[in-house]
């Protein structure tokens, strides 16, 4: 009997220790690098074409008629940030550690889709607070997509990945127009 239960033991602790051998697989891991490199890379070219746009505009605004500064935005640089805006809030991901992550970048691209439809409005109204108001709520938006920059890489390195800084998210936030 003794030498029953000795063998019943045995193989109980041997079960047990089989299971302790094996790691469990990082669920948070492999939702982030979904997202880092399959998921944004995918709509991130609307992106980049509307904040390319966006800082040549700004970059020449005072060589610009109002005309051609407003068919920019209303026919390149909106279009081309809400494609991409629509696109990042329909990107699926699995754990709420990386929800947290998108919901981040899509509160600060709401801002920056928000400010540049303010500050194409107050280009054609020729109003310069409204100008004033919009350019900070672009900047609002700008330092929620780095704060996503930022913590993408804070939680790559807790779940052991190793990502490129500068293409963590190949994120690009638009700097303030000129008024």
């Amino acid at each position: 009997m003794k030498k029953f239960l000795a063998l019943c033991l045995m193989g109980v602790m041997l079960f047990a220790m089989t299971g302790c051998g094996e790691e469990e697989k990082d669920v948070v891991q492999d939702d982030l690098i979904q997202y880092v490199e399959t998921d944004l890379p995918a709509i991130k070219g609307d992106e980049a074409t509307a904040v390319n746009r966006y800082n040549e505009v700004s970059a020449g605004i005072a060589d610009m008629d109002r005309k051609t500064i407003l068919s920019a935005f209303n026919d390149e640089i909106i279009p081309s940030y809400t494609t991409f805006y629509n696109n990042l809030m329909n990107l699926s991901v699995a754990t709420e550690e990386v929800k947290a992550l998108k919901e981040t970048y899509v509160e600060g691209a709401k801002l920056q889709l928000e400010g540049m439809t303010a500050l194409s409005k107050a280009i054609q109204d020729n109003d310069s607070e409204a100008a004033q108001a919009a350019n900070e709520q672009i900047a609002q938006g700008k330092t929620k997509i780095e704060q996503h920059r930022s913590d993408i890489t804070k939680l790559a390195s807790e779940h052991n990945i190793s990502i490129k800084t500068a293409d963590s998210t190949q994120a690009e936030a638009t700097t303030e127009a000129a008024e």
